[in-house]
């Protein structure tokens, strides 16, 4: 389970990705002596999520995650071994119309999202 700044988000598709980046100091970098200084201040945890079978309602709750530039992501944390939480940003937000239906004039329909949390 996800949520943002304490808004449930929808049930996630499995896989969820996670990556580290490493955030280098300022001495960092390839040395005249050839080899590589590597002066890590600190570590950060990405999330890549995918949403399959989305309702309209669904769908757009994950889309209001883009209303705002940060925001505080609930999640777990495979490193950590616990539900954490983190500031981040989000990269793009991808929707796909998987199926839909016209009745009565209202769309409905399948839709797919995907969606990276980037840690601040």
């Amino acid at each position: 389970m996800l949520w943002w700044n304490g808004v449930p988000l929808p049930t996630p598709a499995a896989p969820i990705d996670y990556t580290y980046r490493d955030i280098e100091g300022a001495n960092s970098g390839m040395t005249l002596g050839g080899s590589y200084s590597k002066n890590i201040i600190s570590q950060k945890e990405d999330v890549h999520v995918v949403w399959e079978s989305l309702s309209a309602e669904e769908a757009a709750v994950i889309s209001s995650v883009k209303n705002s530039t940060y925001g505080r992501l609930t999640y777990f944390s495979p490193k950590a071994g616990k539900f954490i939480t983190a500031t981040m940003y989000t990269e793009a937000l991808t929707e796909q119309l998987n199926s839909a239906q016209l009745k009565l004039g209202a769309l409905s329909g399948d839709l797919r999202a995907e969606l990276q949390f980037r840690q601040r």
